[in-house]
Order: C-alpha cells, then sequence, then structure tokens
C-alpha cells in the first residue's frame, strides 16, 4: 500500500520540480526577467550617452564648417581669435574689474 502511494506521488513531484526550474530560469536565468530589465535600462544610459556624443559631434561640425574653406565668416574668425590671443578691437570699450574691485 505505502508503494503504491509513493507511485502516485511521484510523477506529481517530478512535474512540479520541472515546473519549478523552468519558472526559476525564466526569472532569475540568463535571458529571463531581471536579465532584459538590466539590458534594457543598459540600452537606455547608452542611448543616451550616444544622443550626448552625437549633438557635440554636430556643434563641431558647424563649427568647422563656419571657419573652413570658402564659407569662413569674418565676425567669427575675429572673434576666434581675439578669445585665443586675449586682445580687443582698439574701439572697444574695455572695463578692468579686477583693478575696480582692489578699490573698493
Amino acid at each position: 500500500m505505502i508503494k503504491y502511494r509513493l507511485r502516485g506521488f511521484i510523477a506529481p513531484a517530478i512535474l512540479l520540480g520541472i515546473t519549478y526550474y523552468f519558472g526559476w530560469n525564466a526569472v532569475h536565468g540568463k535571458s529571463g526577467l531581471e536579465a532584459q530589465q538590466a539590458q534594457k535600462a543598459q540600452l537606455a544610459q547608452a542611448q543616451a550617452q550616444y544622443q550626448a556624443v552625437h549633438e557635440q559631434r554636430q556643434m563641431w561640425q558647424t563649427k568647422i564648417a563656419d571657419l573652413s574653406g570658402q564659407s569662413i565668416h569674418r565676425d567669427m574668425l575675429e572673434e576666434q581669435a581675439r578669445e585665443v590671443l586675449n586682445l580687443a578691437d582698439p574701439g572697444d570699450i574695455v572695463i578692468d574689474l579686477s583693478s575696480s574691485r582692489a578699490a573698493e
């Protein structure tokens, strides 16, 4: 009688074990739900980083196009030269803030 009852529990126990194994792998496995969430987060981070780099690249391409070849804008070239050389045009009004603060 005990043998007969054990045989009745063996098949459901094996099926429950198999179900548990596949269920656990569906959530925690290499291709499970947790792994998919981590991959989605990595994808969102990579897309944001790509967008930032793309915008910076567009900005540099615009600057280069403005300063290169036959499309040089005199104002932009002059602005860049003044910034690099730390010079001002003779017609500009320059106020030295460091000396006015020292007088106070």
